[in-house]
């Protein structure tokens, strides 16, 4: 989590300790989930999602997916892809209507980000909140 904040020049919003951060996502009340992407050739974690499910009044269910993380040198390799997809998968199975997350829309750190979401016509117009929802989720959790 602090090489993605390093990396979107955000370092200051690094205020979690490991120590919470284990205990909210790791400990008996966990407030958020994780999934893990490796490289089973090296066996090393080379990205992340944390997402948590919250609740909207007139969709129901949403999971909301808070961050996700590639490790630079594996970027451009599909693995962010995967994990996104998978998390549509995870909407689906754990029965929520709509997935969503905020995208940071500083086109010098985020361009390719950007224009991955924008493939799923999801992206609200000022380009800072992807929903997925319907037909849209489903096409997106196939992989």
């Amino acid at each position: 989590v602090k090489d993605m904040r390093e990396g979107e020049r955000r370092l200051d919003a690094f205020i979690i300790t490991p120590e919470e951060f284990k205990r909210d996502g790791f400990g008996e009340n966990k407030y958020f989930e994780a999934v893990i992407a490796e490289d089973k050739n090296k066996n090393e974690a080379i990205g992340f999602a944390t997402y948590y499910f919250g609740y909207s009044g007139y969709c129901g269910r949403i999971l909301y997916l808070d961050d996700i993380y590639i490790k630079p040198a594996y970027r451009l390799k599909r693995y962010g892809t995967a994990v996104f997809k998978y998390m549509a998968k995870v909407t689906i199975d754990e029965n929520a209507r709509r997935m969503e997350c905020s995208v940071m829309d500083d086109p010098s750190l985020n361009t390719k980000t950007i224009e991955f979401y924008k493939k799923f016509n999801s992206i609200d117009d000022h380009g800072k909140h992807l929903y997925l929802h319907g037909e849209v989720l489903k096409k997106c959790a196939e992989f």
